[in-house]
């Protein structure tokens, strides 16, 4: 894709609309004053018209007649290129023209114009032609019909068209003067309101996956237009960084994890081969190794549960979940964990007030239920009692799991829900876990639009409780048509 430049796009179209102005302001102030010029010619020459047909008068000697007082016709105010005019009567018995003007050029006239431009040996003229005008001169005893006059009176317009061709350049070189500094002003101030953006593009390019920090200047955040582009960098930042962190913590937890379990099996391994043992050691040890290798596949299935999970989310824009039984759902993820609880001597009660239908994937439902309660088992002691409680309101859904096992202290609720986040990291080979349980459960719990959230005392156990939108249509229904609360006990042993 070929780049371009918003700072020289800019430039060039505030040039050429600074151009494009001044050329419109020199081009009508031009036309306005050719405009006024010609008209204020064109009332010197009617002027001088009207003086020419002044001059006509009747005979004083009773004899009919038109006379000119020549004497008196105004002087041209041109030296080299004279007036010309010509008057004339309607009867045809009169006719007066300018001296040394050939009389066969006025039949050049126009019959109908009253403005005609013309040249005479190459220079412009231009003439006024009025017609039917009354001789002002009065004489008794005149026969009617009175004459009527027709004059044409022409002068040259050398001197105003020089006259506008100067007031052409002096506009033009005006319009050039205010021109020059407009575009520099234009020009500074779109360099310093650009000076925010640049500095935002420097800030963000100082960006990179081992420097996360976003510091856009002062300017650019008192910039009102790019405090929405600011605040979006800055939320796609802090996702990302998060992305980041929890990728590259996922990959140091998991190698450990995976290093530890490892070690562990190789350490085994190492102690048989040292010397010489007998039939019984042998068994014992490759009892223990098949141990290890046990808590390595529960590891790394926990691990491919959360890609599961996490890939879910990305593709989920797409997924159109089936309507699944909430209570059902509960119930196997406790008959799949009975004889793990018993061998813990473990007691799970299920109460369901009742039925609840969500939108969701079953297999995925029911491993958010396994997951909080292996991790209850996990950490209650012998003969303890895990509560199982489900209850909708009519738009939601919330089952809770509650231990009595030693709690969570209050500075570490806030992280139980990240990827290997352990309380205590040394009971993770005495209890199985990987912190990885209730990491999967909450990104499922996000994936159908829920919430998920813990409340634990220290020495009085733990509750997770999950909230789910319910499917319309689907609660307030009693479970159980009796009393409408049903309880299902699974005992140790």
């Amino acid at each position: 894709m070929k780049r371009f430049s918003l700072n020289r796009q800019l430039i060039i179209a505030v040039v050429a609309s600074q151009v494009l102005l001044a050329a419109g302001l020199v081009l009508v102030g031009t036309s306005l004053s050719r405009h006024y010029i010609r008209s204020a010619f064109d009332v010197y020459i009617q002027g001088r018209a009207q003086s020419i047909a002044a001059l006509v008068y009747f005979r004083d000697d009773g004899v009919p007649g038109l006379l000119f007082n020549d004497a008196k016709v105004p002087p041209s105010p041109h030296h080299i290129h004279k007036d010309i005019f010509l008057v004339k009567s309607d009867h045809g018995d009169f006719a007066q023209h300018s001296p040394g003007t050939d009389p066969r050029f006025f039949d050049q006239v126009p019959a109908t114009k009253r403005f005609w431009d013309f040249e005479i040996e190459g220079e412009p003229y231009r003439a006024i032609i009025l017609r039917d005008v009354a001789v002002l001169d009065t004489e008794v005893g005149e026969p009617l019909p009175l004459p009527r006059l027709t004059v044409f009176y022409a002068a040259p317009t050398m001197d105003i068209e020089q006259q506008m061709r100067n007031l052409a350049i002096a506009i033009g070189v005006l319009g050039l003067l205010v021109l020059v500094p407009t575009l520099i002003l234009a020009l500074w101030s779109m360099r310093r309101a650009l000076a925010p953006l640049k500095d935002l593009a420097t800030a963000a390019s100082a960006i990179s996956v081992d420097r996360w920090k976003f510091e856009p200047s002062d300017a650019a955040k008192s910039t009102e237009e790019l405090v929405p582009l600011i605040g979006a960098v800055q939320t796609v930042l802090e996702g990302l960084e998060a992305a980041f962190t929890r990728q590259r913590q996922f990959l140091g937890d998991a190698a450990h994890e995976l290093k530890t379990s490892l070690a562990i099996l190789k350490s085994s391994l190492q102690a048989m081969l040292n010397k010489p043992r007998q039939r019984e050691e042998y068994e014992h040890g490759l009892a223990v190794m098949s141990g290890d290798c046990d808590r390595l596949e529960r590891l790394l299935n926990r691990m491919l549960q959360t890609a599961r999970a996490e890939q879910r989310i990305a593709k989920g824009q797409d997924y159109v979940p089936d309507p699944v039984d909430v209570v059902a759902s509960c119930e196997q993820a406790i008959a799949r964990l009975a004889q793990f609880a018993a061998a813990r001597e473990v007691v799970m009660e299920f109460t369901a007030s009742s039925e609840a239908i969500v939108l969701a994937e079953a297999a995925d439902l029911e491993l958010i239920w396994l997951n909080l309660l292996e991790n209850a088992i996990q950490y209650s002691p012998r003969g303890a009692t895990i509560a199982m409680n489900l209850v909708a309101d009519g738009r939601s859904v919330a089952v809770s799991v509650a231990d009595h096992g030693c709690g969570i202290d209050a500075a570490h609720l806030p992280h139980i829900f990240k990827r290997f986040y352990r309380v205590d990291s040394s009971r993770a080979r005495s209890t199985g876990g990987f912190g990885l349980g209730l990491a999967v459960a909450k990104s499922l719990v996000d994936f159908y639009q829920g919430r998920i959230r813990a409340a634990s005392e220290p020495g009085s156990g733990t509750c997770i409780t999950v909230e789910l939108p319910l499917h319309s249509g689907s609660a307030g229904n009693d479970h159980d048509t009796g009393e409408g609360i049903k309880t299902r006990v699974f005992s140790a042993g």
